[in-house]
């Protein structure tokens, strides 16, 4: 998630829904699937619009705990049976495959791989140390490559991931702005746009945003309003042209940079306008909460959940076996069998090894879509649009570089420098271990264009060692000097010059480390970001069911959270109660809404709409899911069942797949 590079106007506070930027993502997606739902459900039977019959409904609540169900609910026999017959497979162990695995482990199903491309587990949750991790130069001899912090607000489901591992020790606040910001004691934090101490001016861009948001919030009522201006063409529109074309008043092009210069990065108002929109809020309603990091990284997150589904005997007193991660296999293909029971998965192994292919009753997909796109799906039979979404759908770049210096020779404790300078952003450590340890700086945070640009100067560090002859290295401290010459003297630490030279630089230089996302072949981008038009068209139809319900996906780029840690937390949530209804796995899902995994016990993650989902399921191709509540009863027949003299048939408004 790009974060904004000035602070959002406070009038715009008490405008926000409860869950901010969140909450309007998450209406939003109900809407679209909803819709796109009933399109397809009068598709089935041939209404037109004007006929849709809606939704009924057919699907109970999911209950929040055992006690709430029959013994005989689900499909745990007594001989001990496994719930699902064959094998499962997860593609992937970033957040959202090693999340499905837990589920899986919690639920009592334990016939399952999880298949990794790469040598390590985590995907994007990646932290890079300078020296050994158990006898590091300092304590904080590192920084996070991707996911850093997290903000404390409603529709943050990683939080509740974080206290369900027992990782709540290592939560320590990030400071998203400098720590004595607001107080006395404030260092004001150097900026530097056009070489002048000083900042984009993006009130324009912050007016039209209140207004947008204003027509919500002011309005009558918010749904039929909200409703409105997402059914309109809004969706359609890059950020940029929106402003410009549709804002009233409208913006000039001037203005309408100033506003991309002041709220993210060089190219970003080329997203779609409602992922900004959302972006803008989730950042106001994040302003005055606390922002919370895992002191020793955000790794810890995933090698914990790895640790839980390798350890045997977890769930404690299960007896559930310890499911080994399988790393080092890319996955090459994937196919429906020719008697279409299962899905067969090739991959390759290490040099010298033949690939190999296993045959999987039911498959979860959690990878990225570049790497996805790579892997021969023809046999999977997906429908165009699901290909195209593989194919078209937009990411975001991210580059990152980290200097380790011998001191920390800035005062600064968190908050970020903003610049037009290469290095974009400079990102203050929220800690400082003292004066007389090495530190660790993220010189240059950037994305977009930007990220494009400085992700070409970073070599691949894999093949080659760091060093300060590196032009990422010159680049960013020839930048930093340029940044401090206008600082305040404040800003710099005791018995440092002031200004910063480029030779005390150099000599304060130990090593360094940079990496580019979009470089990263298993990634090929940083996180997606729905460009014009995209939610409206692909989310909905990532949330059925494919291949005859043996293919199921999910990830952060198929939720409503990009970037966040919870966007693929959600949507393997999802994805599992998809899987669930097709294969009437409700003690499973129970298992799993029962525990802490994410929310309330008992309760749902805010994106999360179990009536939708269970619909999507019914109406994906080749999946066969009857409601719970047996036609509601045959309360809606016309005639009682053997009535003879009665007319056969549904009320107007049912149909028989209802």
């Amino acid at each position: 998630m790009a974060h904004l590079q000035t602070d959002i106007p406070r009038d715009i506070d008490g405008l926000l829904p409860p869950g901010g930027g969140g909450s309007l993502r998450i209406a939003y997606a109900k809407h679209l699937l909803r819709e796109y739902l009933e399109e397809e459900h009068a598709k089935k039977h041939g209404w037109s619009k004007e006929e849709d019959r809606g939704l009924k409904p057919i699907f109970r609540h999911v209950p929040s705990s055992l006690d709430d169900i029959e013994e005989s609910d689900g499909l745990l026999s007594g001989d001990g049976e496994p719930p699902v017959k064959g094998k499962i497979c997860i593609v992937g162990a970033g957040v959202a495959g090693l999340f499905t695995a837990l589920m899986l482990k919690m639920s009592g199903i334990y016939n399952f791989d999880v298949v990794e491309a790469s040598e390590r587990v985590g995907g994007r949750l990646y932290t890079h140390w300078f020296s050994d991790r158990k006898n590091p130069d300092s304590e904080h001899d590192y920084y996070d490559i991707g996911a850093m912090r997290i903000p404390d607000i409603q529709t943050m489901s990683a939080l509740d991931l974080i206290s369900f591992l027992q990782l709540d020790h290592k939560k320590a606040e990030y400071n998203y702005t400098e720590k004595n910001s607001g107080t006395p004691n404030e260092i004001p934090v150097p900026n530097m746009w056009w070489y002048k101490n000083q900042t984009p001016d993006g009130s324009k861009f912050d007016a039209a945003v209140k207004r947008v948001i204003e027509s919500f919030t002011h309005a009558q009522s918010f749904d039929i309003a909200f409703k409105k201006f997402m059914d309109g063409s809004n969706d359609y529109y890059s950020t940029r042209a929106w402003l410009m074309l549709q804002a009233d008043p409208k913006l000039t092009y001037e203005e309408t940079t100033m506003g991309e210069a002041s709220d993210t990065s060089t190219g970003l108002f080329d997203q779609a306008f409602t992922e900004t929109i959302c972006d803008y809020c989730d950042f106001a309603a994040a302003k005055h909460a606390k922002w919370w990091r895992l002191d020793g990284g955000m790794h810890q997150i995933t090698e914990r959940m790895k640790e839980l589904i390798e350890m045997p005997n977890w769930p404690e007193g299960s007896g559930a076996p310890g499911i080994k991660i399988i790393t080092s296999r890319p996955v090459t293909a994937m196919s429906e069998t020719a008697d279409k029971s299962a899905i067969s998965v090739t991959t390759t192994g290490p040099k010298g090894e033949s690939p190999s292919t296993t045959d999987y009753s039911t498959v979860f997909s959690t990878t990225a879509m570049a790497p996805l796109r790579r892997i021969d799906i023809e046999g999977l039979q997906l429908s165009d649009k699901v290909l195209t979404g593989i194919r078209s759908l937009s990411y975001d770049r991210a580059t990152k570089v980290a200097i380790k210096f011998a001191s920390p020779w800035w005062t600064l404790v968190g908050g970020v420098s903003s610049t037009d300078l290469p290095i974009s952003n400079v990102v203050y450590p929220s800690w400082n271990d003292g004066p007389d340890k090495p530190a660790v700086l993220m010189v240059s945070y950037s994305w977009a264009q930007d990220a494009t640009r400085m992700g070409a100067l970073v070599p691949d560090y894999t093949k080659t060692d760091p060093s300060i002859d590196d032009e990422v290295v010159s680049v960013c401290l020839h930048a930093l000097v340029k940044l401090f010459s206008k600082a305040d003297p404040k800003t710099i630490a005791a018995n440092v010059p002031v200004p910063i030279t480029l030779d005390f630089l150099k000599q304060q230089y130990v090593t360094h480390h940079a990496f580019a996302w979009s470089h990263d072949p298993l990634q090929g981008g940083a996180f997606a970001l729905f460009g014009p038009g995209q939610f409206k068209d692909f989310y909905p139809e990532f949330q059925k069911v494919h291949c005859n319900g043996k293919f199921f996906m999910s990830g952060e780029a198929l939720s409503t959270h990009h970037a966040w840690i919870s966007g693929a937390v959600d949507s393997a949530y999802m994805s599992f109660l998809t899987f669930s209804t097709v294969y009437n796995l409700e003690r499973q899902m129970v298992k799993v809404k029962a525990s802490n995994l994410v929310g309330e016990r008992g309760e749902n993650p805010e994106e999360v709409d179990e009536f939708l989902l269970k619909w999507a399921a019914k109406l994906s191709k080749g999946v066969k899911v009857r409601g719970d509540n047996d036609w509601a009863g045959r309360s809606h027949w016309k005639n009682a069942p053997g009535d003879e003299n009665a007319k056969e048939g549904l009320d107007e408004d049912w149909c028989d797949c209802c």
